[in-house]
């Protein structure tokens, strides 16, 4: 059976090999952009005078490069820095690695694919017409080189923050003027860390895609989400919020949604931390659905939740407040999360999993407990990706033999691959 890959960052596909190569003929290499958050990371000091007679024995290169045990995600970023930091990331490079890209996992057996491709919140119009031109462009190249046995197809990844209002304004206007543009860019996404923006400031934005999808359907844009991935600053009951809110405002596929399946033991004994805002949005969506949470287990009385929304009253938006996750509380997120596997199938929206993105970023203690399990046991929309398969070291068919570690079966795990052929974006979006 083929494979169908739906989320994949194209620079985050470089080999060790390959980003090497590109680092050493780039003739001015953005050392700090790699060198302060590895500091920041690591407490020490990372000298690259010599840094290619040094790790030029591609072993210890991939040592620096590999991203292969459980850690935070900015210790993830400090390593997709060195990609960033190497990259030329002009239209000549972009068009090569995305048509090198295709051609490798061709190679690996894939038929379809969508690349997210991320730019600066500063790019002019100029350069993102002519970066997500060399894109689709290389694409192309590499789908003839195929002899068309491969299709390749672009998401950009918009700002969380910034101007992504005017880049997707931009990006409908490319679209309708240049026909390489109009077939191959068929999503936007918003990746990166995801603490500090909710889902809800994207509320109008995103009905605001939909509507043009409806007005013009042969230029139609997916709607693409990491959420519930990186929760530092709330609790999992608000980052499973976080995951319905984002299917309730329309997205077609959403990243992660780690918050939505871990298991809740993980979180006992903890305190966690957010903010009296946050709190408080948690409160009021809890009480707005409490007979339907309350169908799926024992839950905090309805007097309890009022009673502490009336103590958030006059707090100051900002304040950070404690949660304590005992034994009480842990079975209760439990019940939140059967809730929410429950509700977020009313929505059309589809769950990618990453196993072994989730296992290292996401520090899921160990296969069995990683959340497919859950969503598939509840009948969820899935997918199976790479993320990174550069950094992490993997590839998709990789990421699907994890899935038998996780504990699904081959027929589960068949279904998986022939559905996600019908979750890709042209489809869910609804483009003729």
């Amino acid at each position: 059976m083929s494979f169908c890959e739906l989320h994949v960052h194209l620079y985050g596909c470089l080999t060790a090999e390959k980003l090497f190569e590109i680092g050493r003929n780039n003739p001015s290499p953005r050392w700090s952009i790699f060198t302060d958050l590895y500091e920041k990371v690591h407490g020490k000091h990372f000298d690259v005078l010599n840094f290619f007679d040094k790790y030029g024995d591609i072993q210890k290169f991939k040592e620096l490069y590999f991203f292969n045990r459980r850690a935070p995600f900015i210790e993830f970023q400090s390593k997709f820095n060195l990609i960033i930091a190497f990259s030329v990331f002009d239209k000549n490079e972009i068009s090569s690695v995305a048509c090198d890209t295709l051609l490798e996992h061709f190679r690996q057996g894939i038929e379809h694919v969508e690349y997210r491709l991320m730019y600066s919140p500063r790019e002019t119009k100029a350069n993102y017409l002519e970066k997500t031109l060399a894109a689709c462009e290389g694409l192309q190249k590499g789908e003839e080189k195929s002899g068309g046995k491969i299709s390749g197809r672009m998401v950009v990844s918009l700002p969380r923050a910034g101007n992504y209002q005017e880049n997707y304004h931009w990006l409908k206007e490319f679209m309708e003027q240049h026909n390489v543009i109009k077939k191959y860019l068929v999503g936007i996404d918003f990746c990166y860390i995801e603490e500090g923006f909710p889902p809800d400031e994207k509320r109008d934005f995103f009905q605001e895609v939909l509507k043009d999808n409806q007005a013009e359907s042969s230029t139609t844009f997916s709607i693409l989400y990491h959420v519930g991935e990186s929760f530092a600053d709330k609790t999992p009951f608000s980052a499973v919020r976080w995951i319905l809110e984002s299917a309730e405002y329309g997205a077609h596929r959403l990243g992660h949604c780690i918050a939505l399946g871990v298991q809740p033991q993980n979180f006992f004994g903890k305190s966690i931390m957010e903010t009296v805002s946050e709190r408080t949005k948690q409160l009021r969506y809890e009480l707005d659905h409490y007979e339907s949470i309350r169908e799926f287990g024992g839950y905090f009385s309805r007097n309890y939740l009022v009673s502490e929304l009336d103590k958030l009253k006059h707090a100051n938006p900002e304040t950070q407040i404690e949660i304590k996750m005992d034994q009480q509380t842990i079975n209760y997120l439990n019940t939140f999360q059967e809730f929410g596997m429950s509700h977020i199938q009313k929505f059309p929206s589809v769950i990618e999993s990453c196993p072994t993105s989730n296992l290292y970023i996401g520090m899921i203690d160990d296969l069995p407990k990683h959340p497919l399990k859950r969503f598939v046991k509840n009948g969820l929309k899935v997918c199976v990706a790479s993320d990174d398969p550069g950094i992490f070291d993997t590839t998709l068919q990789n990421e699907y033999e994890l899935c038998k570690a996780i504990g699904l079966s081959e027929n589960e795990i068949d279904r998986i691959k022939r559905n996600s052929f019908v979750y890709k974006s042209e489809y869910l979006s609804g483009r003729k």
